[in-house]
């Protein structure tokens, strides 16, 4: 999958970088803990341009980020200003746990078999009432298009995944069009998940 993004970087980002995602970053922010005293730390999980970890960064939120691809991880940390990591899902691990973790359109390219592990591993670096955004392409199955992998989902086949993670319980599940002008006809599901 990384293979696609170095060779698509810069169409990619022209794509994503300036699309307004304000309206679900705030639905996002909305269900972060309230932490007394202190600031809350999201992690952007599957950066991309890094357009969401610029936007939380300038919001004061603590942010880190990471992303499989070189050429993203490049792009990301210099239009966020946020130190993004070379970093795959499957090799997942963190120092430290997060109110939030942002995985917009990102888990959408981990193989269905592999998201029980992968998802849990973000929901290991949660504390206890946090919350994980993730959005998948809706749809059934697995599909290749444009050279790279997919894996899409329905709310039931979410909440069959859900049903292998007993420590995450569904907030809010929604549906929305893709918010590039050239791909509105594409549907995408949304969910909040809160750690418990």
């Amino acid at each position: 999958m990384a293979d696609y993004y170095e060779a698509n970087a810069q169409n990619f980002i022209a794509a994503t970088q300036s699309v307004d995602m304000s309206e679900l970053r705030a639905r996002f922010l909305a269900q972060l803990p309230q932490m007394p005293g202190g600031q809350c730390r999201i992690l952007d999980a599957g950066t991309g341009s890094g357009r969401d970890a610029r936007a939380f960064r300038f919001a004061g939120y603590e942010v880190e980020a990471f992303d499989a691809s070189p050429a993203m991880v490049q792009a990301a940390t210099l239009f966020s200003g946020v130190p993004v990591r070379h970093l795959s899902f499957e090799e997942f691990q963190w120092e430290q746990s997060f109110d939030g973790i942002w995985a917009c359109a990102s888990l959408l390219h981990v193989a269905r078999a592999d998201l029980p592990a992968v998802v849990q591993s973000l929901a290991d670096h949660l504390v206890c009432g946090g919350i994980l955004y993730v959005s998948f392409k809706f749809g059934t199955g697995n599909r290749r298009k444009d050279g790279h992998d997919f894996t899409d989902m329905t709310e039931e086949t979410l909440s069959a995944l859900l049903d292998e993670l007993p420590s995450l319980r569904q907030v809010e599940t929604w549906r929305s069009e893709d918010r590039r002008p050239d791909r509105k006809k594409d549907i995408w599901l949304n969910a909040l998940l809160r750690k418990t």
